[in-house]
């Protein structure tokens, strides 16, 4: 009998007890990249402009994975702090047809993740020298 009462009490204290606070939803962790193409005349080539923007708040590592032309690839990617946009240029010959850039970013504090982005910059021309 005693267990019963005690039981019933502690229940009863349970469900008085406020509801916890709902789990704080993340900020989406993402990134942009806008890209935009120059002829240099004085060299024939595209200098191409990749403007990478982190979406989020916090600070992500960019990791390169693809970056086309082979003979013109990028070797590194800035690190945009959260909120932040950088720029990576490549200079592509100008009889190409274009580049494509691929990069995943990683962040490193919890809850962590990752976002990938392909983008590509297609020439609207031949970049001639003048």
């Amino acid at each position: 009998m005693k267990f019963r009462i005690i039981a019933a009490a502690l229940a009863g204290a349970v469900a008085a007890l406020p509801a916890a606070p709902a789990a704080h939803a993340a900020a989406p962790r993402t990134f942009a990249t806008e890209v935009s193409g120059t002829c240099d005349t004085t060299t024939g080539e595209w200098v191409v402009d990749w403007a990478i923007t982190n979406q989020s708040d916090t600070a992500a590592l960019l990791i390169l994975m693809e970056s086309t032309p082979a003979e013109s690839a990028l070797t590194s990617l800035p690190w945009p702090q959260g909120g932040a946009t950088e720029h990576a240029v490549q200079r592509i010959p100008g009889a190409s047809a274009g580049a494509h850039l691929t990069y995943i970013a990683v962040w490193t504090d919890f809850p962590g993740g990752s976002f990938r982005s392909s983008t590509d910059f297609t020439a609207p021309s031949v970049c001639e020298r003048a």
